[in-house]
């Protein structure tokens, strides 16, 4: 991620104490209210303030966040410590993170694969899945090319002023916007558990705006003897 996203991250983390909030959404909090969680590991990609990360620490899991927002990190730490969860954050690019094989039991990369630059997003999604332990669970969400940020990006580009509505503080940081069925089609070889796509009203941050959405639960497969 560039370094003028890291310091408008480290801004907005900075400002309260959850600029985007706790809130997360159903289709993961339902999933891991089935899965067992003694003894299970997970890693957070560009874990931001670290909400995946507090959420899965509370439900037991050995949880690895990294990003590379100090801000972000010594925020997640913070809470860490207080409630004693079992979190390690670091400062660290995704670009330097060494995945290992069959490591992990669940990771998130919630709103980052979009916020990487075309190599690196596609060195990451390999490492995803080396990373994952067999029948491991997989969950990522990316903005799509429905988003007003992404009509705003291109209008910006063609120098056709179009009104795209309200968009987020933070679209200027958007590396990439998906199109429909894309992150799907990336993880084809894994098995669906649930894919979504659609517009819906942010109100956690900033002023209120819309987002297209890709989310996408999946599973790799079962290691083949």
């Amino acid at each position: 991620m560039k370094d003028a996203y890291i310091k408008k991250f480290d801004s907005v983390y900075g400002s309260n104490d959850s600029y985007y909030g706790f809130e997360l959404r159903k289709e993961f909090t339902d999933y891991l209210k089935k899965k067992p969680l003694a003894g299970q590991t997970a890693l957070d990609l560009g874990c931001g303030e670290g909400r995946y990360s507090l959420f899965l620490a509370q439900k037991g899991y050995a949880t690895l966040a990294i990003d590379r927002s100090r801000a972000g990190i010594e925020k997640l730490k913070k809470m860490a410590g207080t409630f004693q969860l079992p979190i390690s954050a670091e400062v660290l690019d995704i670009e330097n993170f060494v995945f290992e094989e069959n490591q992990f039991d669940i990771i998130v990369g919630a709103t980052v694969l979009d916020h990487l630059c075309r190599k690196l997003r596609h060195k990451t999604i390999n490492g995803i899945k080396k990373s994952l332990k067999p029948e491991g669970a997989l969950y990522v969400n990316v903005f799509t090319v429905s988003d007003p940020g992404y009509r705003a990006k291109m209008d910006a580009a063609s120098k056709i002023k179009i009104n795209p509505g309200n968009i987020s503080d933070t679209a200027e940081c958007m590396e990439y916007y998906f199109d429909s069925n894309e992150l799907k089609s990336l993880f084809s070889d894994f098995k669906t558990l649930y894919y979504y796509e659609g517009i819906e009203p942010d109100l956690s941050h900033g002023t209120p705006h819309d987002h297209a959405w890709a989310c996408l639960l999946a599973q790799k497969p079962a290691l083949v003897l």
